[in-house]
């Protein structure tokens, strides 16, 4: 399978790509500045709009199959090499603690990730992105939270967090931020306090539930969606952004769009890149 097989569609372009440095090329750790970091996120998605089906034996969704591939996940991992933070979920850290969780956060393990972790110590950048957590449930496993000794841990909770739980999870070296009303976390805020904590490459990976809250706070900058050239139906699903409704309804504008033929197999997909028009 060749990798230099990445064909650019907008902007126009006689020219294939390699897959590997296709996002990396970006350099979205230089995007963001101070007290206002570049905030990002990235799906994968079916052409019916499943990122996650039902599984038996799981209260969790889990992303299908049949999308799921490497040269995706490859892409994945290339966005998180360059983030100074990833925002994630408590969930995430429940998933891991039962053996459900689709992989360590970014920069992985192995090496085939080898040059990822490179390119971060050449950019200047930490060996690997600290961690911010947005939770109003705080059910999150100290466990879990143990398989991150070397990052910075943040939990993003509202002010009425129950205290017991938040001592907990200060125990474990996790530092509170209070950034909403009531439990729950408000995307504003939470970001003003990762750029007062000095973010300035921010990706959010934490479900369609972290991205409405960006979305309602204006607070979200870029969307990477890649589009599988599968139809999966089904009525056990979720979609790339779920919650409140949003009005006015946020703006984006294509700034690349490229076509990988090779995966998933047979089919193809398109790596989609909008940014958000203030």
């Amino acid at each position: 399978m060749s990798e230099k097989s990445i064909q650019q569609l907008y902007p126009r372009s006689e020219h294939d790509h390699a897959l590997e440095g296709l996002y990396l090329n970006q350099r979205l750790h230089r995007r963001g500045q101070a007290g206002l970091p570049f905030v990002y996120t990235n799906f994968i998605s079916s052409l019916d709009g499943r990122i996650g089906v039902g599984v038996a034996g799981r209260d969790t969704h889990q992303v299908p199959p049949a999308i799921a591939n490497p040269r995706d996940w490859r892409l994945f991992q290339e966005l998180g090499a360059q983030a100074d933070l990833l925002i994630t979920s408590a969930r995430y850290f429940r998933e891991y603690a039962l053996g459900q969780a689709q992989d360590t956060l970014p920069v992985g393990a192995g090496q085939k990730f080898d040059d990822l972790r490179r390119w971060r110590l050449d950019q200047g950048l930490a060996p690997q992105p600290d961690i911010a957590i947005i939770s109003a449930s705080l059910d999150i496993p100290a466990a879990a939270l143990a398989a991150y000794p070397n990052r910075r841990l943040h939990l993003l909770t509202g002010a009425d967090a129950d205290p017991g739980r938040v001592r907990a999870l200060e125990q474990a070296g996790v530092e509170t931020h209070y950034v909403g009303d009531g439990h729950q976390a408000e995307a504003g805020r939470a970001i003003d306090a990762l750029a007062a904590a000095g973010y300035r490459s921010v990706y959010a990976i934490g479900g369609p539930h972290v991205l409405n809250t960006l979305l309602q706070a204006g607070r979200l900058d870029r969307l990477y969606l890649t589009f599988a050239g599968r139809i999966l139906g089904g009525e056990d699903f979720s979609t790339f952004v779920y919650g409140s409704h949003l009005d006015p309804a946020p703006r984006l504008q294509l700034a690349q769009l490229h076509y990988d033929p090779l995966a998933p197999e047979g089919c193809g997909q398109l790596l989609g890149c909008y940014d958000l028009v203030r």
